[in-house]
This record gives structure tokens, C-alpha cells and sequence, in this order.
């Protein structure tokens, strides 16, 4: 007697070189704890998969009070005449089928967590994980240490609502989850999760997305990856696993872009078709400690779909709001040298629900490239974000009066400052007409709300004050109103003098200088004629 599937399926009996089927009707629950106790299988648990029709050899059995090996019983065959089967055979589960894996190979020891169960993969519910004894069972099936924390779940939820919603595991037992006394999967709603063991480890790079210096970023902090034994393949590998395409090789010198403090304790050495780049690590320590550099063929593109505001986009692809907060929103910004996010919001997306990104950030991710990502169905809409660079500011008028804010494509009226706070409201109002005074009216809608709904969070004169923008209503309250510093209007500038008299006057005074010279010559000269004249009388005299 065996299962199909080793430890789960339909009950398959063998005799006489035939095999088929046994009538399902005429199965009991007993005689699935014994079948799974004979095939070393564990315990059964319950089937949600049975098969409607199958190749019925025999109709019953009939085991013996003295044995518990079904094999030792009287089996009665199915006769073609014989009607009272209806074809369904018997299907049994044992616990001894199941087992857990993360979902992303690639990041060591933390995700989704999944069970195989009657052959697929399915979720384990939040309720099932909290339990600190079941996260250790799982932490310690896949060598992963103990349970720290339950994760959100990433990613699209799946197709199939069957799921892990109970466990039921012994402390300390160091035994696997198949061992568990209750495994139990259930189509009834619950929130799915992830979790993290104490040995959870990932690699990115240092400051792309898709090249750089390779970190293992883990428990203790971050260590290199030594380039010992550390070539192509497993180049190939990692970048296949950070979604970058195919390593890029060449033959340029790249300088260390980061002080590094420690390595990573294990080498690397991949054989043929591994799962990820963690199935290559292995136990010998690097002597080499230089770190590796690598360089894939693709770079992901972030960017906005208005500029600095917009549906968020990787590749061209929309990201669905699930999981998504305001720190991804900042790195969105940043990445676009936009300043900072000041507004979140969820819309349908512009290209369809198909193909949307998830995406995932840990406190180590310095841009949304090196975060997790994964494509699929959004059960939410797509994230869309306003930058501080894309704010607008005004007022009713030229130099104050009430202020209005743009930053969700309307003009909105703001909520009043801390008046108590003199020199709080001294900054902001100078800061405000800074950027008033450098701003033009935008065509865009006037909201007419009676309660106002932004508010200005100024918390340092350093600060861009359009980052001071916030969605938080104070109700219905008269609008802040400030006045700015009209400076004086600039004096006329002193009457220009003349200039052509004054050509005039000195052209005539030059003419009259030299007619005064030329006279002077012209007398000087007569004058010394004469005197040589009375000489010349006085001599011949």
C-alpha cells in the first residue's frame, strides 16, 4: 500500500502485479492513521483537494483486531457489476507532507512564509505565527535560528484563499512542522504574514541599485563579501536575484566607494542551477579581504509621472499602495531631486490593473531600486505622490493676506499658526514670502471648503517651508493670513546734465586759447623785428 505523492494522495493498493484505487466509501479515519503511522508519514491531517473518480481495484478492506499493518488485511475487490462505489477514491493527507520555505529564495531566512500542503504552496495566516513556539519550529526546520518578528506580507495575495491558519508546535522540540500536533489549512479569511529568523541575511549594493560594493546586510550591521572565489557565476547569480538582468562583465578597475569594517564571514561557490546565491555560500572563511564589486546590465528606473508629483513608477510600471509608506514616499522624492514627500494618496492606475508593481522596504534600503519588488495583481489602487518641489504658494494679495497652498492640484486655504509662538510665526511668515515673492498664480481650481484641511509644520528655520506642508485638518477656523515687508519705492534717479553745451563750451574755449597763442607768436615775433631794426640805424650811424 502506498500514497501517490509519498506522503499524501490517493490510497494506491498493489497485489498480484495489479494496482489501483481503493473505494473511498468505504474508507475510515482510523485506517488513515494507520497507513500514515506504516508509511512513516505522521499523522492525518485534513484533505481539502479529495479527486472525484479514479481506477477503483478494491471495494473495502478488512484488517485483523490482532495487527495494525493494513497491508495484513482481508481486501475485497470491486466488481464491474457492482455499483455501491461511486468511482470516488480514498485520499489521505498525513502531516508528514508538509513543509515551509520563505517565497524569495534570495533573502536569507526572512519573507512570506509558505507550507506545502496536498502539493501547492500556501500562506500561513498572521494568527498561526504570532505563537513564538511555531515561528521557532519553522526558524529552525530551514536552519534559519529562532523566530524575532512577524513581516506583513508582501506582494499580490494569491489566487487560491487556502491557507495555514493553525499551528500547534511543541518549544524546544527541534523537531520539523510536519511533527507539529495540529497543522490545519483553512479557505476561511485571514490576514496572511511573513516572518524573520534570527539568521536572517540579504546582499545588496552600496549605493545602486543594481552595482557597487556587495554587502550582506544582517542581524549585527552589514560586512563585504570578499572577492575569494567570488567570480562570474556567482556574479551571474546575484544579479539574477536582485531582478538586474545578467552580470555585466568588464575588465574596468573599480575604486572602494565605502570604509569597510568587517567581511562576511563565508565564501561563495555556486554549482549548476542554484536557487539563489545563498545555496552557494558555504562554511570555508575568505583570506582574501578585499570586497567585490559588481555591475548588472539593467539599472531600475524611479520616477513620477508629472515631474515632482504624480503616479509613482518603476520601469514604466505603476506600484500598488498596499504595504506603502511615507519613508518610500521620501526616497521616490529624493530620487527625483524633489525634495521630500508632503502628500500621499491612492488612485485607480492610469495604464490598468495588470502587471503592478509591490514593493517592500527595509530601514538599510537607500533607494526604492534596492528594495523588494515583485510584479502582479493590486487588490488597492496605485501610489500617488506630491513632492515639495511641485507645492505652490500665494496669497489674495500682492504683498499678503490669506494664504493659499497648492499641493494636490487645488488651491486650498492653510490652518492658522501657533499665534502664542511669536518667533515661530515671525520665521515661517519670512519664509513664506520668500517664496511668495518667486512664485506666479497657477491656473488651477480654487477649493471653496469651509473646514480646513492643510496645516504647516515648520520646525526649523533651515527648513524648505515648502516641506513644512501637511494634510491635517483643524476644523472650521479662520485661515492663516500673513503680511509681508513692502520695501520702499526707489527714489528717481537726479536729472542727467547736458552734455552738448558743455561740448559746445569747450570747443570754443580751445579756439579762443589758440587764437590767444597765435596772437602772442605773431606779436612776439614783430616785436623782436623792430628791436633788430634800431640796432642796424644806431651801427651805420
Amino acid at each position: 500500500m502506498r500514497l501517490t505523492n509519498s506522503c499524501w494522495g490517493k490510497v494506491r493498493i498493489r497485489v498480484e502485479e495489479k494496482e489501483g484505487d481503493m473505494c473511498g466509501d468505504t474508507w475510515t479515519e482510523d485506517k488513515s492513521v494507520k497507513l500514515c503511522e506504516k508509511l512513516n508519514c505522521g499523522t492525518p491531517i485534513k484533505a481539502h483537494n479529495s479527486p472525484k473518480d479514479g481506477d477503483i481495484l478494491f471495494k473495502s478492506l478488512h484488517p485483523t483486531n490482532q495487527t495494525t499493518d493494513l497491508t495484513q488485511s482481508i481486501f475485497v475487490k470491486n466488481q464491474d457489476n457492482d455499483k455501491s462505489c461511486k468511482q470516488k477514491p480514498a485520499y489521505v493527507v498525513c502531516s508528514g507532507s508538509v513543509k515551509p520555505r520563505f517565497s524569495i529564495p534570495s533573502y536569507k531566512c526572512f519573507g512570506n512564509v509558505e507550507v506545502e500542503y496536498e502539493g501547492k504552496w500556501i500562506p500561513v495566516c498572521e494568527d498561526a505565527l504570532k505563537d513564538t513556539n511555531n515561528g521557532n519550529t519553522i526558524c529552525q526546520e530551514l536552519k534559519c535560528g529562532d523566530a524575532v518578528e512577524t513581516l506583513p506580507y508582501f506582494g499580490p495575495a494569491p489566487a487560491d484563499k487556502l491557507a495555514i491558519s493553525n499551528l500547534n508546535c511543541i518549544a524546544n522540540a527541534n523537531s520539523p512542522l510536519s511533527a507539529c500536533s495540529s497543522v490545519t489549512a483553512s479557505t476561511a479569511a485571514c490576514k496572511h504574514s511573513g516572518l524573520r529568523c534570527s539568521e536572517w541575511r540579504t546582499m545588496v549594493p552600496d549605493k545602486k541599485a543594481c552595482s557597487g560594493t556587495v554587502l550582506v546586510h544582517w542581524r549585527q550591521g552589514l560586512s563585504a563579501v570578499s572577492r575569494e572565489n567570488f567570480n562570474e557565476t556567482e556574479k551571474e547569480k546575484l544579479c539574477q536575484d536582485m531582478d538586474c538582468g545578467g552580470y555585466k562583465s568588464t575588465n574596468e578597475i573599480h575604486p572602494q566607494t565605502i570604509e569597510i569594517d568587517s567581511f562576511w564571514n563565508k565564501s561563495f561557490s555556486c554549482g549548476e542551477n542554484p536557487g539563489s546565491i545563498w545555496e552557494c555560500e558555504n562554511k570555508t572563511t575568505p583570506s582574501r579581504k578585499e570586497p567585490v564589486f559588481i555591475e548588472c546590465k539593467k539599472e531600475p528606473s524611479v520616477s513620477l509621472s508629472q515631474g515632482c508629483r504624480g503616479e509613482v513608477r518603476i520601469d514604466g510600471v505603476p506600484v500598488c499602495a498596499s504595504n506603502w509608506d511615507l519613508s518610500y514616499a521620501h526616497k521616490v522624492c529624493q530620487e527625483n531631486l524633489c525634495g521630500n514627500a508632503v502628500f500621499i494618496e491612492s488612485k485607480a492606475p492610469s495604464k490598468g490593473s495588470g502587471n503592478i508593481y509591490h514593493v517592500s522596504c527595509e530601514k538599510y534600503h537607500s533607494i526604492i531600486g534596492q528594495c523588494r519588488r515583485t510584479k502582479g495583481k493590486c487588490d488597492k489602487n496605485v501610489v500617488f505622490i506630491t513632492c515639495s518641489e511641485s507645492v505652490k504658494l500665494r496669497t489674495t494679495e500682492k504683498h499678503g493676506g490669506v494664504l493659499y497652498v497648492n499641493y494636490r492640484d487645488k488651491w486650498e486655504r492653510v490652518c492658522p499658526f501657533r499665534a502664542e509662538e511669536k518667533e515661530y510665526v515671525q520665521n515661517l511668515t519670512a519664509k513664506l514670502c520668500e517664496e511668495i515673492n518667486n512664485e506666479t498664480h497657477s491656473g488651477s481650481t480654487e477649493d471653496k471648503q469651509v473646514s480646513l484641511e492643510t496645516t504647516l509644520e515648520f520646525t526649523d528655520v533651515t527648513m524648505d517651508v515648502k516641506r513644512s506642508v501637511k494634510q491635517r485638518s483643524c476644523g472650521n477656523v479662520s485661515p492663516a493670513e500673513i503680511l509681508c515687508y513692502e520695501p520702499p519705492p526707489t527714489p528717481p534717479p537726479p536729472p542727467s546734465t547736458p552734455i552738448a553745451p558743455i561740448i559746445v563750451g569747450v570747443g570754443f574755449l580751445l579756439v579762443v586759447v589758440i587764437l590767444i597763442l597765435v596772437f602772442l607768436r605773431f606779436y612776439l615775433k614783430r616785436a623782436r623785428k623792430s628791436n633788430v631794426s634800431r640796432e642796424y640805424l644806431y651801427y651805420m650811424t
